[in-house]
């Protein structure tokens, strides 16, 4: 079963690679116009701050001339440095340096560039002797300096932070391991096949104009069934959990439908900025829905929920049934729903918590600037984050009834013979073990 999942993702992510539209084929070509026109813009205006006029022909429309890149740098040298702390914003650098980097990596790796770091209250990118930067780099292969190289403009982005993000990844993945030993291993597998469905299948999915809502679902389902089996095999335990989450997140997602519709809510307004670009790609030839990624995103952020308190109802059940087998449908649904009860609250205040930690600054800002309350309740981004948290908590609630009643049904057709071990019997006192 396991390998017809995953056999049914491959297929999925090989059809979604090519366009299912015929204007789409040339989605390629505008893409590239489109990102030229815009880095060409922001370009063009960081050197008009900088040297207070632009390059002859630099904004122009031509592509085959001009390269746009990020590489990785290393600080050789702070040849001047004009910044100084400001003590009203917690001492962020503000001013200039003037480096001297060396290129790591891309095609000008091992060049040496003098280059400007602007620093201000928004921009804090101080660097010393040995700093590792992202830079943005534009060749302009119309003009040669003294060596016969390309000209190039560059200018730091930020710091690199690869090694320290692949460091941090390898701590979780070591703690996973040898904490949760074989099961630790599994569910870093798990995790590992449902970031590529993400990346690999939904995202390029939705590109392709695939509707999000329903295909989110369906990635759910293969999502759930995968990372279940991997864990802990065929079995009813494993259907039962498999069962509880689907009916969750698909309450969620209906909720969330309702809901948005009810508040004439779309997504569309959620980000101006955010939404702007995607109006704009689609503007350009992508055929993605982007009315349909406010509930997707729903579904996504509950899922995780929704299996852990499916799979701890399920499994709690099946032990019940295997320490005592002589328990019935309506004492296995009992205790399910007791365990159940006690999950609830701390899962639910999980989810809450996440998503208002996500809005801290927000909810700041809106305490700072003394919000009217009608302002605030009709806004569409307190009403975005409302929706989101009550439908995600309102799938893990329901899930709890629906898993405990699937769980105690499959287990308590199982006899005692069938269960995953013999239950514990408890000897008299003084009589020894044979």
């Amino acid at each position: 079963m396991l390998a017809v999942v995953i056999a049914v993702c491959v297929v999925l992510a090989l059809f979604v690679r090519k366009p299912v539209a015929k204007y789409n084929a040339d989605y390629n070509d505008a893409a590239q116009v489109y990102f030229t026109h815009l880095a060409s813009a922001a370009d063009s205006n960081r050197m008009l701050f900088e040297s207070g006029e632009l390059l002859d022909g630099y904004a122009d429309d031509s592509v085959s001339m001009k390269y746009y890149s990020y590489a990785y740098a290393t600080v050789l040298d702070v040849l001047e440095d004009n910044s100084h702390t400001d003590p009203e914003t917690e001492n962020v650098h503000v001013g200039s340096q003037e480096l001297l980097v060396e290129i790591r990596t891309g095609e000008h790796k091992g060049r040496q560039v003098r280059l400007t770091n602007y620093m201000s209250k928004l921009f804090d990118k101080h660097a010393n002797k040995g700093t590792s930067l992202l830079v943005f780099i534009l060749t302009d292969r119309t003009q040669l300096d003294e060596n016969g190289e390309s000209v190039l403009s560059v200018s730091v982005m930020n710091y690199n932070r690869q090694w320290l993000l692949l460091g941090l990844v390898a701590i979780f993945l070591l703690v996973t391991a040898l904490v949760g030993g074989k099961v630790g291993m599994r569910s870093i597998l798990g995790l590992g096949l449902t970031l590529a469905c993400i990346f690999f299948v939904l995202v390029p999915a939705l590109l392709r104009g695939f509707y999000a809502v329903p295909f989110t679902l369906l990635l759910c389902v293969l999502v759930t069934v995968v990372c279940f089996v991997l864990l802990d095999g065929l079995s009813r335990k494993t259907f039962a959990a498999i069962l509880g989450t689907i009916a969750g997140f698909s309450v969620a997602c209906l909720f969330a439908t309702v809901a948005s519709r009810l508040a004439h809510l779309d997504g569309l307004e959620y980000n101006v900025a955010e939404t702007d670009t995607l109006v704009q790609a689609k503007f350009q030839g992508t055929l993605i829905n982007i009315r349909g990624l406010f509930v997707s995103g729903i579904v996504i952020s509950a899922l995780g929920a929704v299996m852990d308190v499916a799979m701890s109802i399920s499994s709690s059940v099946n032990e019940l049934k295997v320490v005592n087998p002589d328990l019935h449908f309506s004492d296995l649904l009992r205790s399910g729903m007791r365990i159940g009860r006690d999950a609830i609250g701390t899962m639910t205040n999980t989810l809450i918590l996440a998503f208002t930690g996500g809005a801290l600054v927000d909810l700041i800002l809106i305490r700072y600037f003394n919000w009217d309350a009608k302002v605030i309740l009709s806004g569409d981004y307190i009403t975005h984050e409302v929706i989101t948290g009550i439908a995600g908590s309102i799938g893990l609630i329901l899930a709890v009834p629906l898993t405990a009643v699937i769980a105690s049904a499959l287990c308590s057709r199982v006899r005692p013979s069938e269960s995953n071990r013999k239950p514990v019997q408890n000897k008299p006192a003084g009589q020894k073990q044979k």
